[in-house]
This record gives C-alpha cells, sequence and structure tokens, in this order.
C-alpha cells in the first residue's frame, strides 16, 4: 500500500526503563496497532479505504500511519499508527472525514477492528527509517503470564537490541499494551524475506524463543505483511 509515514524522529527516542513499568509519562506518543480484515470479495476496495484513512491521518498529525496487507491472507491488513499523544489520536478519530471511512468501511468488515494502543518501550533500528517496496513487516503479539513478567521482560528488551543488529533489519520496536503491561507488540521491518529467514534462524532468536517459552500465556503471534 502506498500510504506511509516513517519519521525519523524515531530514531531520537531512548529506551524506557528496564524495570516493570512506572507511572506512565505525561503525553507519551501513542502507539495504535489495529488488524484489520475483509471479506474476501472486498478485499481490494477495503484496501483502498485504508490508504485513504492514513493518508487523512497524515494530513492530521499522525507521526506515522501505515497500512499493509497480510501475506498469503490479501483480505487480512494492519495498521501501525504513532501520535504525538493519545488527545491527537482521539481527536481524529472524532473527526468528520475519519467518521465518514469508517462508516464507508464497516459494512466490508468480517469482524470488527481489532485495535491495540500501546506505548514505547523500546527501540531499535538501522539503516533507513523510510518503509520501501518489497519489503517485509512483522507484527508479532506476546502475551507474557502476569507472574512470569519479571523474568520474561529482560529476556525480551534483550531479543530487540540484538536483532536490531541483524543483517537486513530496519526497524525493530517493542511496544507496551495500555494498562495491560503483559501484552506486548513486537514491531518489526526487514529488507526482503530473505533477511526476516536469517533473523529467525540466528542464534540469538533461537535461544529467545527458548527462553521465553515457558512465560507466554498465549501462542507466538507473529504475523507477516508486505509493503508496496
Amino acid at each position: 500500500m502506498s500510504a506511509k509515514l516513517w519519521s525519523l524522529a524515531l530514531l531520537a527516542l531512548a529506551s524506557l526503563a528496564l524495570t516493570a513499568p512506572g507511572p506512565a509519562l505525561a503525553d507519551p506518543q501513542q502507539y495504535v496497532v489495529t488488524y484489520v480484515e475483509f471479506k474476501p470479495a472486498f478485499k481490494e476496495v477495503g484496501g483502498e479505504l485504508l490508504d485513504q484513512l492514513a493518508a487523512f491521518g497524515q494530513k492530521r498529525g499522525a507521526i506515522r500511519f501505515s497500512v499493509n496487507p497480510e501475506i498469503g491472507r490479501a483480505n487480512f491488513y494492519v495498521m501501525i499508527e504513532v501520535w504525538d499523544d493519545a488527545k491527537s489520536r482521539e481527536a481524529f478519530e472524532n473527526r468528520p472525514r475519519t467518521q465518514a471511512l469508517l462508516g464507508a468501511i464497516q459494512p466490508l468488515l468480517g469482524a470488527p477492528f481489532d485495535e491495540r494502543p500501546g506505548t514505547l518501550i523500546e527501540t531499535g533500528m538501522s539503516g533507513k527509517a523510510a518503509s520501501h517496496a518489497g519489503e517485509i513487516e512483522v507484527v508479532t503479539h506476546i502475551d507474557i503470564i502476569p507472574t512470569s513478567l519479571d523474568q520474561a521482560r529482560p529476556l525480551i528488551l534483550d531479543f530487540v537490541t540484538d536483532s536490531a543488529k541483524d543483517p537486513g533489519v530496519k526497524e525493530f520496536i517493542l511496544v507496551s499494551w495500555l494498562d495491560i503491561t503483559n501484552h506486548f507488540q513486537l514491531i518489526e521491518r526487514f529488507q526482503n524475506m530473505r533477511a526476516f529467514n536469517a533473523h529467525v534462524s540466528a542464534d540469538h532468536t533461537v535461544q529467545f524463543r527458548n527462553g521465553v517459552q515457558s512465560s507466554i500465556g498465549a501462542p507466538y503471534d507473529e504475523r507477516l505483511y508486505r509493503v508496496d
């Protein structure tokens, strides 16, 4: 999809403390990962409407608003948004143009939007921040058993740091859900499928998966998307 905005400002974000989450910072940037499932017959028109929504979001102040289709499931999309704060995102949602686009999208859906708001925990980036056609975007949901959070959190943070150094990695960041701090989203971007395959085969990835397995409360949900 053509509607993407990647801000170089992400490069200036510092990692938060490695300990358990403390009180929220004033006006933190708002991250939102949204899974979108269209009825198969409406995958093209649905994707076009999502592109319009993303383009409008960019005009209304989104730091980032990307839309990409899932590989192998063309009627499934992911939207990734970054806003200055939750109020900016809320103001965008309440605009008449946004509501009109969401109204047009609604009857095309096979399931409601699955929206996951969160805040940045750690960022690992290499290469340029801008996305390019042919890259692979990966969104991974990790559900940690609450009593295992102290054990698992350092493993995840180390995984982000190590993965950012892998060849072909363009972005590797960790987001924590708002108010559900044992749920995480990894937002990853690779130069191509070969780089992704090399990453999942790397020793540090295998060690991480082995180490975190006993702490997860749901299947490790890793989904691949195509950057157009």
